[in-house]
């Protein structure tokens, strides 16, 4: 039995007393038992003081949700009344009980007695009411990946009815969009012979309107504000921002110009939503609240009520300079040229809110050439892009691309929103090495005493012929693929000739690695042929790395969860070889659980007290506009926005160092070297790897750091 309403984002089933909530988009399936089989009727959404895509209403007890969810009850306001534990009761009164597990749902009960039990356990948790009532189960998709897809001929105008639609994706346009759950993926953009926007593809009805010249340039360089307000991008002689209030911010006309105001603008009023969401559907005490809210002309939550357009208003009050050295830096940022290929890349860039800028000549692109360039994350200290707006950015011509940053090319997104990624522990790795002795080296530090964490299946291929480097360079179920061979023009090199193999691959086959990595060359041809074949992301390195340090950036993907780009620019190297990368080079080899991955870098004042420096991680998979508090007990109980970290680097004992190091969620490096999660560490370790630091830093050399130096040599 069905709610009678055709699929859309959510779709409702009944079997007996199983109601089982699908989400379409996802493919994901949350069943809850019922005391009864449910009648199913239509309810509105809008009773719901959470978004919701679709809702029904039945008669109900008790109702079981599955295991492996989390439980809010808010009251029928969306005001937070608590977060179970085990068994909890709530008074007699009207509740809606938020249920986050595979998809997003809501049960909304008037007048009822509330029992929650089991919320602490692996067993499913019990809600029961007391007595039948009529309960309304609302849900929202998840929503991480496109809902469908814009075909756009190669003219700006076009594209700008595009971009339009891409705010379909937002939930709602209140300050609570700056939760990244609340935003969804926007449709894809694939160009075509004709404008087809969708049916279920609508612009948002949110009174603002974002005008552009009819160009790439300035369609690229709006395009992430324009998503953000839900505007509806018009074409008109001057770029300006226009308000239903009657008000019109004008924008610079010089294209560098009009990229620094709308990245101030656009950070600014993020930022400012996470302000005034503070008190909205989470509430939370915010560290940058406490530094920034006292400089405001406003209270912020106070604008939670106001339209769009009337909170816009007030955020234009404040000087841009205000908020930004509180607002996290961006996970990612955008270089296109302006050329009509960039424009399936804007739905992916605007997922994490990516500033644009345009520069390159649209005339040099061949066919299958990257659109341009997108940052990458980098060892500290390294900047080659401006980490704000304005100042120079480099030429996506430029031959080689700079260091830390990445070919940009959509396949990339879209063959990473098709992957399944590996179970966890069952990464597939393979190797390719040019010399035995490397090759003996390599398995010597990648199998004692044990495999890497979160390698199941390892293969060391030693000076492999033409025929087994096509087949490994081709083979989609490898996860991680790592080859140190001679490449001549992008082509690896097999017993001094170029390998050949299949380069005719459409962009919907998988035909190669997930993730690979290229030793000893400056130019990205080898990754952009990876990725174009069917891979996620691949990064190029102007060097080598020694054997125990191959093992380190092993764990950290497959078993870390790191991003591609972040394993290498944390993995401790002296020299420090240049990498570039193609694609998307905040690719993972397995997805960081918790999704934002908190790194936690230790280092040794003397042989008992320690210092912490901690960093989240920005990328794709960060939920950009999500909040993290850190519950121990050095750091203050203040929530962050990601990416935000704190600026204090308490000292920690070396039995607390110990205890860390088996938190799951925290990635631990101590002394630089990274700790894998299987790492029993001891206090006596700890203190061991702190007289070996300190007698390091005296400037006397252990063996390791010799070694490692001598391995690790750049080479053409």
């Amino acid at each position: 039995m069905e709610d009678g309403s055709p699929d859309g984002r959510i779709a409702f089933d009944v079997d007996a007393a199983t109601l089982t909530v699908r989400d379409v988009i996802e493919g994901e399936e949350m069943r809850l038992r019922a005391d009864r089989e449910p009648d199913l009727f239509p309810a509105l959404p809008e009773l719901f003081p959470l978004p919701v895509d679709r809702a029904v209403s039945f008669e109900v007890e008790s109702l079981a949700v599955p295991e492996y969810t989390s439980i809010v009850v808010r009251d029928d306001e969306g005001e937070f009344v608590g977060r179970p534990n085990d068994q909890a009761e709530f008074p007699r009164g009207s509740y809606c009980i938020e249920i986050t597990g595979v998809t997003k749902a809501f049960v909304r009960v008037e007048d009822a007695e509330l029992s929650v039990s089991g919320a602490e356990g692996p067993e499913p948790i019990e809600i029961a009411l007391g007595r039948p009532a009529t309960v309304s189960l609302g849900a929202r998709s998840l929503h991480t990946r496109p809902e469908a897809t814009i075909t756009v001929p190669d003219d700006p105008e076009a594209l700008a009815a595009a971009v339009s639609v891409l705010g379909s994706s937002i939930r709602e346009f209140s300050a609570e969009r700056s939760w990244p759950t609340l935003r969804g993926y926007p449709p894809r953009i694939r160009r075509g012979e004709s404008l087809d926007i969708p049916t279920p593809l609508t612009v948002p009805d949110t009174g603002v309107e974002v005008v552009v010249r009819p160009t790439y340039a300035d369609v690229y360089r709006l395009s992430t504000l324009a998503y953000y307000l839900g505007a509806r991008m018009t074409v008109g002689e001057e770029p300006a921002v226009r308000l239903d209030t009657g008000y019109t911010e004008r924008l610079p006309a010089d294209g560098r110009g009009l990229e620094e105001r709308v990245g101030e603008l656009l950070r600014t009023w993020f930022f400012l939503d996470t302000l005034v969401r503070t008190d909205g559907y989470t509430l939370s005490d915010r560290k940058e609240y406490e530094q920034v809210g006292p400089q405001l002309p406003f209270y912020p939550p106070n604008l939670d009520g106001l339209s769009l357009s009337e909170r816009v208003m007030e955020y234009l009050e404040v000087d841009p300079g205000t908020v930004e050295p509180y607002a996290p830096n961006w996970s990612t940022e955008a270089i296109l040229r302006p050329d009509p290929a960039g424009a399936e890349l804007l739905p992916h860039l605007a997922h994490v809110l990516a500033p644009v800028r345009v520069r390159g000549s649209a005339g040099r692109m061949r066919s299958g050439d990257p659109v341009g360039l997108t940052t990458a994350d980098r060892p500290s200290g390294s900047h080659p892009l401006p980490s704000r707006e304005g100042g120079s950015a480099p030429d996506p011509d430029s031959d080689p691309i700079p260091a830390w940053t990445a070919a940009a090319l959509p396949a990339a997104y879209e063959h990473q929103l098709r992957r399944t990624p590996p179970d966890p522990g069952e990464a597939s790795v393979t190797f390719l090495i040019r010399s035995p002795e490397r090759a003996r080296r390599l398995r010597e530090a990648l199998t004692s005493p044990w495999l890497p964490a979160g390698v199941g299946a390892l293969s060391v291929l030693e000076t492999p012929t033409a025929d087994v480097v096509a087949d490994a360079l081709s083979d989609p179920s490898v996860d991680l693929l790592y080859c140190d061979l001679p490449l001549d023009g992008g082509v690896p090199v097999a017993n001094g000739a170029p390998v050949d193999f299949p380069h005719d691959s459409t962009a919907d086959d998988r035909s190669a690695p997930v993730v690979s990595v290229f030793e000893g060359s400056w130019r990205v041809a080898a990754g952009v042929d990876a990725v174009r074949r069917g891979g996620t992301g691949a990064a190029v390195i102007d060097g080598r790395i020694p054997a125990e340090r191959i093992r380190t950036a092993v764990e950290l993907l497959a078993a870390a969860g790191l991003p591609l780009d972040t394993s290498l620019a944390t993995l401790p190297l002296p020299g420090r070889p240049p990498v570039r990368f193609a694609g998307n080079g905040s690719t993972n080899v397995m997805p960081p659980n918790p999704p934002t991955p908190r790194l936690a870098f230790v280092e040794s004042a003397t042989d008992s007290e320690h210092r912490v420096t901690w960093r989240t991680v920005l990328s794709p998979l960060s939920w950009f506009g999500a909040e993290y508090q850190i519950v121990y007990d050095c750091f203050d109980e203040k929530t962050r926005l990601v990416g935000r970290d704190p600026t204090e680097r308490p000292a920690l004992s070396s039995e607390t160092v110990a205890e860390w190091s088996i938190e799951p969620d925290t990635v631990l490096f101590l002394n630089g070297r990274f700790i894998p999660p299987t790492t029993d560490l001891t206090v006596k370790d700890v203190e061991k790897s702190a007289r070996q630091a300190l007698s390091a830093d005296r400037g006397s050399e252990s063996p390791e750091r010799t070694a490692i130096d001598d391995e690790c040599q750049s080479h053409e």
